[in-house]
This record gives structure tokens, C-alpha cells and sequence, in this order.
């Protein structure tokens, strides 16, 4: 599903990631079902990355029967197919993207905000195969730890501040 660099997501870009989605399952022989469609939708719409009981949250006043059970199922097989990625935090909790493009990502420490970064320089890096003995190197994911502008301030001079993480707040 290869398509341009999008940090912005417009109703244009989300319609075009929604159809190379269906085509890619299709592709895969994974079935195109209401459920797959709605929580890929949700994560093409939610540049913040959502975690699978914020894409629930999202979804149950439309989808009434939908429990999150299947939110997780479906988040686990999209995953498995490559056809969104799983994103680590600071604070453990599984968020979910689907922007496939190279790109690494901002999380800030204090508040767990997630942004998107695109970097040509780092997402052009490769691991040679042998550069881990003993290991098939499949990916590199580059994530940037620190703390946005917002929580800066907030965090200067307290333990927080000097590297201790707070909950999220997203």
C-alpha cells in the first residue's frame, strides 16, 4: 500500500487508504469484512495512534454489537497480514497505525502524545543482515523519546522531568 509521505490526514487521503486497504486484503485473501473495514477506517482517521480501546470507544455508538474482543482480534490480524503496524509507547500500552510509509515516531515521556516524523535520513537506514548475530533482522523502528512543547514547562526541574514518566494522558 504504498502511497506519498501524509502527516496531514485529509477526507481525500483516507478515502485513497481505505481503497489500497480493500485492495490489499483482497490481494492477501483476507476478507474485506464490515469489522475490519470500520477499525482500519478508525486508524486512517487518527493520526494520534490510537490503542485498541480507544479505536472500541470510537466505534461502539455505530457498531453497537461489537465487543472488544473483536477490536483486539482484528488489530492482531491486521497486524499479522502487514497491513497496519503495532507502535510501542513509552508506557507499554499498544497503539496502532496505519501508515505504513517509512516514518519514525515523536512520543512525548510526560503525556504519551505520539506524532508522526518523517526523516529521510533515518527512515532510508538498513540493518545489514549479519549486523545481529544469531538474528533475522526484519524492521528497524525508530521511535524519539523526550517531551513536547506543551509538557516542557510543566515537567522542568521535577522528577518527571528528569526522565521519570508519568501516565499518558492520550
Amino acid at each position: 500500500m504504498a502511497r506519498a509521505k501524509v502527516l496531514q490526514r485529509g477526507a481525500g487521503h483516507i478515502a485513497r487508504w481505505c481503497a489500497d486497504f480493500e485492495a490489499a486484503c483482497r490481494a492477501r485473501g483476507v476478507r474485506v469484512t464490515a469489522q475490519r473495514l470500520a477499525v482500519y477506517r478508525v486508524l486512517a482517521e487518527d493520526a494520534s495512534h490510537p490503542t485498541a480501546e480507544q479505536v472500541y470507544a470510537r466505534l461502539r455508538p455505530g457498531h453497537p454489537s461489537l465487543s472488544p474482543a473483536t477490536v483486539y482480534r482484528v488489530l492482531e490480524s491486521l497486524e499479522r497480514e502487514d497491513l497496519i503496524r503495532r507502535v510501542s509507547t513509552t508506557h507499554g500500552i499498544a497503539r496502532f497505525d496505519a501508515n505504513l510509509d517509512g516514518h519514525q515516531h515523536v512520543i512525548c515521556r510526560h503525556c504519551g502524545r505520539m506524532t508522526d516524523l518523517d526523516v529521510p535520513a533515518l527512515s532510508s537506514l538498513t540493518l545489514d543482515a549479519k549486523a545481529v548475530p544469531g538474528f533475522v533482522v526484519e524492521g528497524l523502528d525508530i521511535r524519539i523519546v523526550g517531551r513536547c512543547a506543551t509538557c516542557r514547562p510543566a515537567t522542568a526541574g521535577t522528577r518527571a522531568g528528569r526522565g521519570r514518566a508519568a501516565r499518558p494522558h492520550a
